[in-house]
């Protein structure tokens, strides 16, 4: 229950911002969520804006997602490491074990699985 609230929270309050500053259709950077933290458990961040063209923006957007995360832990009172980990990938990149692309439909072997 805890942790709904806290989604809610941060929804609430990059929500705004997000919609403000609008991504283009062009992606350099994808903030990805390793969750929970040291599981190598990634997928694409669900945050309103999770593509980036400049490196800065997707940086402070994780660095702030992950200041959130730590502060909440720290108010549930649990000790180690914050819940979820963000952080921001060249959109090549993808930092799942399965292999690159793939947030993409695209397989990285090329056509037909070569």
């Amino acid at each position: 229950m805890i942790t709904t609230t806290c989604a809610r929270i941060l929804l609430a309050t990059l929500g705004p911002l997000a919609l403000a500053t609008s991504a283009p259709a062009e992606c350099a950077w994808m903030l990805w969520v390793e969750a929970p933290s040291g599981s190598d458990q990634w997928s694409v961040a669900s945050v309103p804006q999770s593509r980036f063209t400049a490196k800065e923006d997707c940086q402070r957007r994780a660095d702030d997602l992950n200041a959130f995360e730590l502060t909440m832990h720290r108010v549930q009172g649990t000790s180690g490491e914050a819940h979820d980990a963000y952080s921001c990938q060249p959109c090549t990149v993808d930092p799942r074990p399965e292999g690159a692309l793939l947030h993409e439909n695209t397989d990285p072997r090329g056509p037909k699985g070569k």
